[in-house]
């Protein structure tokens, strides 16, 4: 093989080079780089509006029990009108239903105190299985966003590297052509 046939291959070998580079940097443009959007799980969702329905609201059978309350008091009171001998005995004995009716309800709002302590505590619960949802989700898709990165990232060094490689080649067998040319 001549020495002009070399350096014609060494210059052709760089630019096939050349433009398998141009040919990565058109790959490395086409990578889609997704948005690492934020989308949550309708269950965390689901469970996230039940536990604020339930902070919202009052214990279940609450409403009764102050109707039942009332209305026991109404009664004792009812039989203190028929059966009070005299005022002083009546006020006693209305002072004694007012106490225990006072007691009724404070014992009531303790218990709906607990309850609503133990909706606020489902209530955090949905609250932080919501985060912890969003986190792996965001996570997820700031995956896909870093692979898709490295991929178009990678082409790009590639693609860099043949072309400089292409110049180099090509240069070297123009190089030696010269210099073939000068010798002879």
């Amino acid at each position: 093989m001549s020495f002009i046939a070399v350096g014609a291959t060494i210059a052709a070998g760089g630019i096939v080079k050349g433009l398998f580079g141009a040919h990565q940097n058109k790959l490395a443009n086409k990578v889609v780089v997704p948005d690492a959007s934020y989308t949550t799980s309708p269950y965390a969702q689901k469970m996230m509006g039940q536990a604020q329905m339930l902070l919202n609201s009052r214990q279940p059978g609450i409403g009764a029990a102050e109707q039942n309350i009332m209305g026991s008091q109404a009664n004792a009171i009812g039989a203190v009108q028929r059966n009070a001998t005299s005022g002083s005995q009546a006020l006693a004995m209305l002072g004694g239903i007012q106490g225990n009716t006072d007691n009724a309800f404070q014992g009531l709002q303790q218990q709906e105190g607990q309850w609503k302590l133990n909706t606020l505590n489902n209530y955090n619960q949905a609250s932080n299985a919501m985060i912890n949802e969003g986190d792996k989700v965001y996570q997820s898709d700031l995956q896909k966003r870093l692979e898709a990165i490295n991929e178009k990232n990678a082409l790009r060094g590639a693609a860099t590297q043949n072309i400089g490689n292409g110049i180099n080649d090509f240069q070297n067998g123009a190089l030696a052509y010269a210099s073939w040319k000068q010798n002879k």
